[in-house]
């Protein structure tokens, strides 16, 4: 949450060539409602849901930049689901950084909260591992432009594929 995963996602896209796809847009897109309104209509569950369908749409095509919900990894399907379509990067900063950039936005649903930093920190911690497990590669954004960051992905996954072309 708040790493940059869309923004970096569409710079990789547009200076590879090959096509961008986003999770949460394809959610919303299906289901004709706001990530938002998913949660607060069919809760937390049901996104997930809906979630891993739209993914699985994206698992077999080839070529394709997608960036998903930090949510995403926390089921195994959806895991695997990831390494058909290609290396898996973990987009990280700071987690002030990140905090400060997602309260920018009121349409994180998981932080609708009493206490949003409290509910970010117990979400990021309890991630942490997941995120390790099911990345290829780790980056570090804090402090880098987003530009920056999509050079960076671009060269580790390149270097990733050159070492194993077939990933599958």
């Amino acid at each position: 949450m708040g790493c940059g995963k869309s923004s970096v996602g569409r710079r990789i896209a547009s200076t590879t060539g090959r096509r961008f796809a986003d999770t949460d847009e394809a959610v919303a897109a299906r289901a004709g409602r706001s990530i938002s309104q998913i949660f607060a209509e069919r809760g937390e569950a049901h996104f997930r849901d809906l979630e891993t369908a739209a993914l699985e749409e994206f698992s077999s095509a080839k070529g394709l930049v997608l960036a998903t919900g930090g949510g995403i990894v926390l089921r195994e399907e959806n895991r695997a689901a990831l390494r058909r379509i290609g290396p898996v990067v973990w987009l990280d900063a700071d987690p002030d950084i990140l905090f400060e950039r997602v309260s920018r936005n009121r349409k994180r649903p998981l932080l609708h909260t009493d206490d949003p930093r409290k509910t970010f920190d117990e979400l990021l911690a309890a991630r942490r591992l997941i995120y390790e497990d099911a990345a290829d590669f780790h980056v570090d954004s804090t402090g880098l432009s987003h530009d920056d960051v999509a050079r960076i992905v671009v060269g580790k996954a390149s270097d990733l594929t050159d070492r194993n072309p077939d990933p599958v």
